[in-house]
Formats: structure tokens, sequence, C-alpha cells
């Protein structure tokens, strides 16, 4: 990873751009969806620029670009469409110690744009490393046509209702309401015309009564290194997991399929004391999601075992090794 993404408090944020054309005209169309405070440089400008400037919008200076120009600015757009001056620009951010961006050269740039599927406050960034632009606005194209614009209404409930919300215990119990909310309350609620605000908190009085959840156990396998030959309901389980116990030899790329907030736990040995499906029960008997995760076929037993403490076990079949070397080869 070249470019780490990163998300900027713009309601703090002061911004500079050089330039007065189409270039620097896109740019300010989107950071003009912030509250960022923006000063631009140029001689002239396009007249939907000077509009901006008109409508108390943006700051519209001729004056050059100086170092001192930049003082409390967070980032610098260079978009003069002109190689020297562009490169005049990089220089005094530079001399400013201020992050600066290239309009269209990343080999230019400190920063980079990422391609972004705006439903603030839910934003989705997109980049390719400059290596396949065209490849990112169709990521974009597939994101947007799955998440409706009433993806906004229902995530900006969802922050003013937090606070609430932390009435639930931390972990499975709040991340079941917040599905619920995402996945059928909140869009029932849009559908209904209901006031968002009294379906969150009819939503929170239903999970608050109901009983502490069931811990559950998730058996599955996989001979690969690759995530890509997991299937789906194996990729399902570990993004739902609270706990994730696993052979050493599952490599990082598998694992990176899990939560971040999930606990991963390595096993040397899984048959070592103690036993395998005891650290299972143990795992899930406080309510937690436990996958186990081997690298080979599941050990015989293993499920009876689980389910013999009362648990509920689903079993995912995995690929044996064999099998993945095939399949990667005709891949």
């Amino acid at each position: 990873m070249r470019h780490f993404p990163i998300f900027l408090d713009m309601d703090r944020a002061r911004v500079v751009l050089s330039g007065g054309g189409e270039a620097a005209l896109a740019k300010l169309r989107l950071l003009l969806k912030t509250r960022a405070r923006i000063t631009l440089h140029a001689a002239s400008v396009r007249p939907e620029i000077r509009a901006f400037a008109e409508a108390g919008r943006i700051t519209w200076t001729t004056a050059p670009l100086t170092p001192s120009a930049l003082a409390g600015a967070q980032l610098v757009y260079a978009a003069d469409e002109d190689a020297l001056a562009d490169a005049a620009t990089v220089e005094i951010a530079k001399a400013a110690g201020v992050l600066w961006n290239v309009v269209d050269d990343l080999e230019a740039s400190a920063f980079i744009t990422p391609a972004m599927v705006d439903r603030a406050p839910l934003t989705v960034a997109i980049g390719t490393e400059g290596a396949a632009p065209m490849l990112a606005r169709a990521v974009k194209r597939h994101l947007e046509e799955h998440l409706p614009q009433s993806t906004a209404e229902l995530t900006r409930a969802a922050r003013d209702f937090r606070a609430e919300a932390e009435a639930l215990p931390h972990g499975l119990p709040r991340r079941s309401f917040w599905s619920d909310w995402f996945e059928t309350a909140g869009p029932a609620a849009l559908e209904g015309n209901q006031p968002l605000e009294d379906a969150l908190a009819a939503l929170l009085a239903r999970h608050l009564a109901a009983e502490a959840p069931e811990g559950r156990i998730t058996l599955t396998f996989t001979g690969s290194d690759d995530p890509d030959l997991l299937t789906m309901k194996a990729r399902r389980a570990l993004d739902r997991a609270d706990v994730v116990i696993h052979d050493a030899a599952i490599s990082p790329a598998v694992l990176e399929l899990a939560r971040r907030e999930a606990r991963l736990v390595s096993l040397a040995r899984p048959t070592e004391v103690p036993p395998l499906h005891q650290l299972l029960i143990l795992e899930a008997d406080v309510g937690a999601h436990v996958v186990y995760l081997g690298a080979g076929p599941l050990p015989r037993g293993l499920a009876d075992h689980c389910r013999r403490a009362g648990l509920t076990v689903d079993i995912i079949p995995g690929l044996p090794a064999s099998d993945a070397g095939q399949l990667k080869e005709t891949a």
C-alpha cells in the first residue's frame, strides 16, 4: 500500500488552490461538499468560480501564492494546468510544510484524492494507486447502485442515536442492533414515513428486552493461503465472528477477512491441552460467536463434543490442500 487512506476533518481545515480553470473548478465542486475554508489564488477564473466567490463560498484572490499565504492550511492543490506553475506551487507547499496535490499528476503529488461514493456521513473512498482509474470508477458505480441515497438518512439517524445505543452491552448485542437498523428496521421506517428517531427508540427497546444472545460455534477449514478460495459462507462467518481460533498455518491474507474488532487466537498444535473443543466452548459460553478455522480437515468428533455443551454448531465445508492446489493451477 503506497497511499495510506485517511479521513481529514474538513470542518477545521483550510484548503488552498492555485488555478482558475477547469481543473480548479472540478476540485472546487468536490471540496465545496465540505465545510473547509477555501482560498483560491488565480489572476483570472471561470465564471462558475467567480460565482462561488461572490456567494461567499470561497475566497478568491489575485495575489500570487507564497509560503506565508499557506499559514494554517492543511492541503494545497496545484491546479494551474501548467507544468511550471504547478511545480512552483509544489515548492511553495514544501517550504510551508503543507501537503500538496498536483491535479492529474500522481508522481508529483504528496497525496491523492480518491474516487468517492458520497452518502454523508457515510463516505466510501476508492483508490487504485493511479494504476486503474477506470476500475475505480467501475467500483464507484457498483457501490452507488447498492447504496441508495436513503443510506445517508439512516446513517445520520444512527450517528445521532449512538449515545442511546450504548445502553446495550458492547460487542454482539450492539452489533445486532445496528445490523437490524440498517438491514430491516431502518428501511422499513423510511418506507412507512415513520420518524427515524422513534423507529430507533422502538428497536432499542426490543433489543434491551431480548434475552442475552447465545454463543455459537462455526467450524470450517481451508487448505489454501488464497482468501479467494474460501466459500462465501466462510467469509461471512469470519466477518461476523467475535473470536477466531485458527491453526498457526492459516495465512495472514485469509485472517484479514476477520473483523478488525475480532480477537484472533493462534494455535500451534490444536490437539494440545486444553482440548480444542473445550477452548471453543469456553469462548462461546459467554455469548460469543466463535469461528474455528483449521488448516486441514476438521478433527473427528469436534462438532459432536461442542454440541453436547448445548451450543449451536455450524459446519462449513472447506477446501483440502490438494484441491486448492489444483484450483489455483487452473484459475
